[in-house]
């Protein structure tokens, strides 16, 4: 369990150099452009502190979308509106993917001027191995997430000049992946293993590269990893799953490891608006819809489909009750922390890697998997359950699905085993995608800026 403190600072210099960065039609997107101007304002450790809470306020926007592209662009959200009907029917416009694109100014750009500059800064020396530590984490996420959306981006490590970014080209997924191993390596170097809550951790950054190992099936490293967070992090499963979604849950289970952190001085109602509904509760306006099949998926008896969707098939409207502890009915804002890891995440994950790893279903990894059911109120899976690999895999997949609803992870759980497009064909006559559905399209906007042959196209778009 992280200590209790909000990072919440007002960022004017990160904001001045988001401005610096995006105001100018003719700026690169991707890859950011070198502003000598910028350097002049890191000179001293509270300086860094400053940058590095404006890094986190673009991670934290960045939680909120990856978890809707993971939820529509896999078998259980649809919508018909905005951008979320383009992530689940695969009409996108020219931009809507700008907004993950964009993680280069958010992230990727402020990360690398912070790593450039802060060895040249005399500080404390704790403090300068965390904001190092944090900044590798920050820019390792920002290239997981554009190598899962896009396949390879181009890298972008240092501040370029103008001439350099319209020259550079998409990387292959491989070198990113190479990339986002190097990045989260670093920040399991660097990172204390105790932080403020909303801040990463070493054990945050170390899942992050279990999840990166396990993107490329390099099962044995993810094992070793996901053996040392689950072991030493200090995290544990709640024992109640219902005693999780409260106010005061968030702030004191020890499952809880890394939440985006509002507050009654910092709500996000757009997300209250469109992500969250609950039946007869005024102000929550969600306006998604459950693909057919995702309510039927929970086993009958799973205290968490009741307390995550909280529907019957003869309502309107589909429901998110996982998260109505967040929703603060006297003001009609949201004010409750958004979950980015929590235990159960790293158990489940840990057990997937102990039989891939084994090549073959293990007790050891079945053990774990009927905490989290038993926990739910399911009985026990036994090895006669689960009679190969592919059989566990399924079984693992389908728990993960139960237990993270809401989260954001069914899409890179998928295509990790490339069942992506099988499993959301499978959900009805309407969904009917080939391979290229795996990707989503780069912004033409910033094709146009630099010529097709220098950033090329996913096929299919």
């Amino acid at each position: 369990m992280k200590n209790i403190s909000l990072i919440k600072r007002a960022t004017y210099l990160f904001a001045f150099i988001y401005l610096l960065t995006s105001c100018s039609e003719d700026f690169l997107e991707l890859p950011p452009q070198n502003n000598g101007t910028v350097d002049r304002f890191y000179t001293n450790q509270s300086d860094y502190e400053t940058a590095i809470a404006g890094v986190y306020s673009g991670f934290s926007s960045q939680v909120i979308d990856n978890m809707n592209l993971e939820e529509y662009r896999a078998d259980n959200l649809t919508n018909t509106q905005y951008y979320y009907y383009e992530i689940a029917t695969n009409q996108f416009g020219l931009n809507t993917t700008s907004r993950w694109w964009n993680l280069y100014s958010t992230i990727v750009y402020p990360a690398n001027t912070i790593l450039e500059g802060i060895d040249l800064v005399e500080m404390d020396a704790e403090v300068k191995d965390r904001i190092k530590g944090e900044a590798y984490f920050l820019r390792g996420f920002a290239y997981y997430t554009m190598n899962l959306w896009f396949g390879g981006v181009p890298m972008v490590t240092t501040n370029l000049s103008v001439e350099e970014s319209y020259q550079l080209g998409r990387s292959t997924e491989g070198e990113i992946w190479d990339l986002v191993e190097s990045d989260l390596l670093q920040a399991v170097s660097l990172l204390p293993e105790t932080v403020d809550t909303g801040r990463a951790d070493k054990y945050d950054a170390e899942t992050y590269l279990a999840k990166a190992y396990m993107q490329r099936q390099k099962w044995s490293d993810a094992l070793t990893a996901l053996e040392d967070v689950w072991a030493n992090s200090g995290a544990s499963l709640e024992t109640n799953w219902t005693d999780m979604w409260t106010l005061d849950a968030e702030k004191s289970s020890n499952e809880y490891m890394l939440s985006v952190v509002l507050s009654p001085a910092a709500p996000n109602n757009n997300w209250a608006q469109q992500y969250l509904y609950i039946e007869d509760t005024p102000g929550v306006q969600g306006n998604f819809l459950y693909k057919p099949g995702f309510y039927e998926s929970f086993e009958a008896g799973d205290l968490r489909r009741d307390a995550t969707l909280g529907y019957t098939p003869t309502q309107l409207r589909a429901e998110n009750r996982k998260y109505l502890f967040g929703y603060d009915l006297s003001d009609f804002r949201f004010i409750g922390d958004i979950v980015v890891l929590r235990f159960a995440d790293v158990q489940l994950l840990y057990a997937e890697a102990i039989s891939m790893a084994a090549n073959a279903p293990q007790q050891q990894s079945l053990d774990l998997i009927n905490e989290t059911r038993n926990r739910a109120g399911l009985a026990d899976l036994t090895l006669a359950d689960v009679p190969s690999l592919d059989a566990f895999i399924e079984v693992a997949l389908a728990e993960r699905r139960s237990e993270l609803a809401f989260e954001g992870h069914r899409y890179s759980d998928l295509k990790r085993y490339d069942l992506l497009v099988e499993k959301v064909n499978a959900v009805g006559p309407e969904f009917n995608f080939d391979d290229t559905f795996n990707y989503v399209p780069i912004p033409q906007a910033e094709i146009d800026k630099v010529g097709s042959d220098v950033l090329e196209q996913n096929p299919g778009y």
